[in-house]
């Protein structure tokens, strides 16, 4: 496994992957990511910023091929967490996206974030989750996470918060 950061050139590998979990979501009466959110445009002008601003990443094996991405971040959105959430040190995760053939990968994507923070002195590592997709809200439990809270925003479907602590040494590098 290897990771790097992307680059401008992989935002249609992005977008592909993004479609690709849709289909398989949509597959089993999940509508995560059906739509674009909130439109395309602003959709592929945050991933774009994200990329530019060395928060994206890509996974790949050793012949070079993407089997997943993820973006961390330092941002705390205000709508999400409170103003004492957001005084703890945290790394967001967003875009965890993990080609189905390489499905059980996202442990070891979310350990190596975990202890990505950990270095960078952060506490935890949070996400925000589709609200209504309770088999993501259990794949995060069993990968260590505590569930926060679950908001119901009319304006954001991500409203289920969860974290898990970053306080172990780190056993990979990057």
């Amino acid at each position: 496994m290897i990771i790097e950061r992307a680059d401008a050139s992989d935002l249609g590998v992005i977008l592909t992957l993004r479609s690709e979990a849709s289909g398989w979501l949509a597959e089993r009466g999940i509508d995560q990511w059906a739509v674009a959110w909130p439109t395309p445009e602003e959709q592929n002008r945050r991933i774009l910023a994200s990329i530019e601003a060395g928060e994206t990443w890509m996974v790949r094996d050793e012949n070079e091929a993407t089997m997943a991405t993820v973006a961390l971040d330092t941002f705390s959105d205000p709508r999400l967490w409170t103003p004492e959430e957001q005084a703890d040190p945290a790394m967001y995760m967003h875009r965890l996206i993990v080609r189905r053939k390489h499905a059980g990968l996202g442990t070891e994507i979310m350990d190596w974030a975990c202890h990505r923070a950990y270095r960078l002195g952060l506490h935890w590592l949070r996400i925000d989750v589709w609200t209504d997709n309770t088999g993501l809200h259990n794949y995060y439990l069993h990968n260590g996470f505590k569930h926060v809270r679950t908001l119901d925003l009319a304006d954001y479907p991500s409203g289920a918060l969860f974290q898990r602590p970053c306080d172990i040494e780190p056993i990979t590098t990057d």
